[in-house]
């Protein structure tokens, strides 16, 4: 049965990620990490040995397990593509029903299969998009392909060439890409992490802006010292920027939102104060402040930046740009914008 063969299957996870630390974890250690005893340790252990033709072994001098080939994993328990992809599908309706009846079940749902995910592949359930209504979105046939191919490659550390579009630029460009780590965000955004040989750095991308996609025939190494959680430590939701420290972020929000404000898990650092006006200050570090300004400004004069004072002068900024908006004419607001584009066409 399923509610018996969860237990398992996690703990060999965890079982798993251990031995290939490096460590040489002791079975009171397995125990401890997987909260069992050290006799269904044991048990698990002759079960992976024998089941799956690990090669563990003791080493007396360090009184502890490992796998005697450093490149051994657990085949049978990493999700195939196939499986990632409905994973990856699972996503898309989730997103579909945000704000409706249905979203809290199919959220649960999706939370109990990504329980199985292989260190590959995230799904992080502490970042909340602003926006709480029903979301309308299609996905087409490149996309499930572009991601199925791109989860053979994580899961498989082969290298890919693709044809991505930046945006910011809004230009397409070649690149040759590592694909170490494929990560889920609020259960339907998708990034893939990895080295970009072009950019010669770690960089970010999102797979529904990859026009083409293929292997090059070559295998890469994830580096030892890589953790997809330091890529995301310090960001509101995915930019994130590791050469800044890391600053507290606090709000103050009226009585008005304070009860809807408080329904959410805005991001893992969240602390709630409660404010002398009936509402509540709320407080997070962050290193990049670019998410959460767009963030604050949809909250409009409910929402007071108390600190960093950085943060509080471009939201004015902002504000200030959107009234003087309001103060041009809109005959001269629409010349301007044509005038904008023509110019970003010829060059």
């Amino acid at each position: 049965m399923l509610t018996a063969k969860r237990p398992a299957l996690r703990r060999f996870l965890l079982i798993d990620r251990e031995l290939r630390s490096g460590a040489c974890p002791s079975t009171e250690r397995l125990a401890e990490v997987t909260e069992t005893n050290e006799r269904t340790i044991r048990r698990d252990l002759d079960f992976i040995r024998d089941e799956f033709r690990a090669p563990i072994v003791y080493r007396r001098g360090r009184k502890g397990w490992e796998y005697e080939s450093k490149t051994y994993r657990l085949p049978a328990l990493i999700m195939s593509e196939g499986e990632l992809v409905s994973l990856f599908m699972a996503g898309q309706i989730l997103r579909q029903v945000r704000g409706t009846p249905y979203e809290a079940e199919l959220a649960q749902a999706f939370r109990k299969l990504s329980d199985f995910l292989p260190d590959e592949i995230s799904v992080n359930w502490n970042v909340i998009e602003a926006a709480q209504s029903f979301h309308q979105s299609v996905t087409t046939l490149q996309d499930i392909e572009t991601f199925r191919k791109l989860a053979n490659a994580v899961l498989n550390r082969r290298q890919l060439r693709i044809r991505y579009w930046t945006a910011s630029r809004d230009a397409e460009s070649e690149r040759t890409v590592d694909p170490w780590h494929l990560a889920c965000l609020d259960g339907g955004d998708w990034y893939l992490i990895g080295y970009c040989h072009s950019r010669r750095a770690r960089r970010m991308f999102v797979p529904a802006r990859i026009r083409e996609i293929s292997e090059t025939g070559e295998d890469f190494e994830v580096p030892a010292e890589f953790r997809i959680a330091d890529v995301f430590d310090g960001a509101f939701k995915v930019v994130n920027d590791e050469s800044q420290p890391l600053q507290t972020v606090r709000l103050r929000f009226t009585e008005a939102v304070a009860k809807r404000v408080r329904e959410k898990v805005w991001h893992p650092s969240q602390r709630i104060v409660p404010d002398k006006h009936n509402g509540l200050v709320l407080e997070f570090e962050l290193r990049s402040m670019v998410e959460v300004q767009r963030w604050i400004l949809t909250w409009g004069s409910a929402c007071e930046v108390l600190a960093p004072i950085e943060l509080r002068d471009a939201i004015h900024r902002e504000a200030a740009g959107i009234l003087k908006q309001k103060s041009r004419p809109i005959g001269d607001t629409l010349r301007r914008s044509r005038v904008r584009i023509d110019r970003r066409r010829s060059g």
